[in-house]
């Protein structure tokens, strides 16, 4: 592959993935402001409005489906960004000190692909559960109660997550700003 291929290939990505989690950084607080806002009641998931809780539990979902379609287009850029960083070993000038920036890229992305499994495999599955159980329990509250706080206390953590990652590709757009073609190799004739 070319140094301009996989440059484009890794910027592609990169900014995807960058742009996609700022998206949904920006817009969740926006949507749990307007949905409490206008405090929805949903007859379909608690008999009872338990003290605005219909519009935290729809925010919660209108959330977690963007925060899916993210996952989604978070792990089609981190195979894209494998590609391009495995193939920037062999077209950039990594000579010298200019190893540095492309390791830091490696360790970089290694940290976001864990966090991103981390909160698709472990972290939403747990927020599900705790979401799911306050609903089935929102009549009897010692168990709605404590459900309900451990589902705030896992959402605290995914907001830290996003926050996170969005830190982790500033660093990996920071460390690929200096980029060189690896130098054209001078073949002298005799």
């Amino acid at each position: 592959m070319s140094f301009v291929l996989v440059q484009i290939l890794f910027w592609i990505a990169l900014a995807t993935w960058f742009g996609g989690v700022l998206f949904v950084a920006m817009a969740a607080p926006v949507v749990f402001r307007t949905v409490k806002e206008h405090n929805p009641i949903l007859p379909t998931v608690l008999a009872v409005n338990l003290e605005g809780q219909h519009g935290s539990l729809l925010s919660g979902t209108i959330v977690a489906n963007l925060i899916a379609q993210l996952v989604r287009v978070e792990l089609v850029c981190a195979g894209g960004l494998l590609i391009a960083l495995i193939a920037q070993w062999w077209t950039t000038d990594v000579a010298g000190a200019n190893y540095l920036p492309p390791l830091l890229r490696c360790a970089l992305y290694l940290m976001l692909v864990g966090v991103v499994v981390y909160e698709w495999r472990v972290l939403w599955p747990r927020i599900g559960a705790q979401r799911q159980t306050y609903i089935d329990h929102a009549d009897e509250p010692d168990v709605a109660n404590p459900a309900k706080d451990e589902f705030d206390r896992l959402h605290r953590e995914s907001v830290m997550l996003l926050t996170f990652r969005l830190a982790l590709l500033l660093g990996m757009v920071l460390f690929s700003v200096t980029i060189r073609a690896r130098p054209a190799e001078i073949v002298f004739s005799t």
